[in-house]
């Protein structure tokens, strides 16, 4: 009771630990908690984060744009899950990314090269891109760094930015400009005029920022306004219909729909030796879950593996009772002072010990009786033909002396002493 006692107190102070520093993270300067999520930075992209600036709407609503095809949760990198799925090596196939930036390997880049030349479609939005995926498929995108604000103005800055977003399809209609407060990215093609790439969508200040670049028997599609990803965004006005507009450009019957959750939790280029386990390190509710279990096994450990149950009590050694029955016999006799009975009854329960113990006939005592005792019990033989010879004696005499009958005492009691 007083081990889970401890274990119970040391649970609720770690889990008080815990809410506090959770809550120490979630606390906004101003106090309200819309607010700071309106941060550059603080866009999770994740089809589970129900904030401002996560993607639970689109993610939800994107089965209605493919007939029903549910998309599939990717959680590892695109090397790996093209290497281990059947299904990405085939054609027709819509493989979605909503990520800040995309850190990519050697095998990343050439994996997706591979996967849009069979046929398939890339949708990429992005706010950064990266150096391989621009020279895997030929195309260059040019950062504009915004002047620094004071830090003071972040809130600011970030609440009364206007997102804006043109698409350039004539056949969308006429209303193809959305906006919406948030986050201005000013991220765009460096080379619209190629030739190669299709301008899809410009920003603000008409730059390009929506294209398509063909690969193969497939196409890459970039957003570099991810913005248009996010609950934010979707849930002013009617720009629901710009993830519409966004979601034509892809398969309307796709074999496979596929959304990652890899790349929006890297933070850093991917290491060689990168492995799930860092990808589960790097989401802070499952960090934080496998903390508490590894502290709760310690503490198990610590307390549990203390033995619970009573000590056994130490089993005494085995008495010979022979050994005390001769000197209970002995004294008792001795009172009486009747020496040929005292010396009798020693003989009976000396040849009864034998007969029980070693499993010899001491009916006859012969020279080949005398050599087994010796050998049975481990003393030497002429100690037990001494023996031996003095109980012949003790049978045949009719008067014992007190010598006689203490050193025949004596003899018997060193054989008990010495019996093994």
């Amino acid at each position: 009771m007083r081990t889970g006692f401890i274990i119970g107190i040391c649970v609720i102070i770690l889990a008080l630990i815990m809410l506090m520093i959770i809550g120490s993270n979630t606390r906004s300067g101003g106090g309200r908690a819309e607010e700071s999520r309106l941060r550059p930075g603080m866009a999770t992209y994740s089809s589970r984060d129900k904030a401002p600036f996560g993607s639970y709407v689109p993610f939800k609503v994107m089965e209605n744009f493919f007939q029903g095809t549910k998309p599939k949760t990717v959680t590892r990198s695109f090397a790996k899950t093209y290497a281990s799925t059947s299904g990405l090596k085939g054609q027709n196939n819509a493989y979605i990314i909503v990520a800040e930036h995309l850190w990519l390997t050697e095998a990343d880049a050439q994996a997706m090269s591979s996967y849009v030349q069979d046929g398939n479609k890339l949708f990429l939005a992005i706010e950064e891109t990266d150096s391989l995926l621009e020279s895997t498929f030929g195309f260059k995108v040019k950062e504009e760094t915004p002047v620094p604000a004071p830090l003071v103005l972040i809130n600011k800055i970030s609440r009364d930015s206007i997102v804006t977003q043109h698409f350039s399809n004539p056949h969308f209609g006429a209303d193809t400009t959305f906006t919406a407060r948030g986050i201005t990215l000013n991220g765009h093609l460096a080379s619209p005029d190629s030739g190669i790439i299709t301008i899809l969508g410009t920003n603000e200040r008409h730059q390009p920022n929506f294209f398509r670049v063909p690969h193969g028997n497939g196409q890459l599609i970039v957003m570099l306004n991810p913005m248009t990803w996010t609950n934010y965004f979707l849930l002013k006005k009617n720009n629901i219909r710009a993830l519409e507009l966004q979601m034509a450009y892809l398969p309307e019957f796709p074999h496979n729909v596929y959304w990652d959750e890899f790349y929006k939790h890297l933070y850093g280029p991917q290491r060689d030796d990168f492995s799930d386990w860092q990808v589960l390190l790097k989401h802070p509710s499952l960090r934080w879950a496998l903390i508490l279990a590894l502290v709760l096994l310690l503490l198990y450990i610590l307390f549990e593996s203390k033995r619970r149950q009573r000590l056994i009590p130490p089993k005494p050694v085995l008495a010979n009772t022979s050994l005390d029955f001769a000197e209970t016999l002995g004294r008792l006799y001795y009172l009486h002072h009747n020496n040929s009975n005292l010396a009798n009854k020693m003989t009976q329960h000396l040849l009864e010990y034998i007969r029980q113990n070693y499993y010899l006939n001491t009916s006859a005592i012969s020279t080949e009786f005398v050599t087994a005792l010796s050998r049975k019990s481990g003393q030497p033989r002429e100690f037990i033909e001494q023996l031996m010879n003095m109980v012949m004696e003790v049978k045949l005499a009719g008067n014992i002396s007190d010598e006689q009958l203490q050193h025949y005492y004596n003899s018997i009691y060193l054989f008990y002493l010495k019996a093994k």
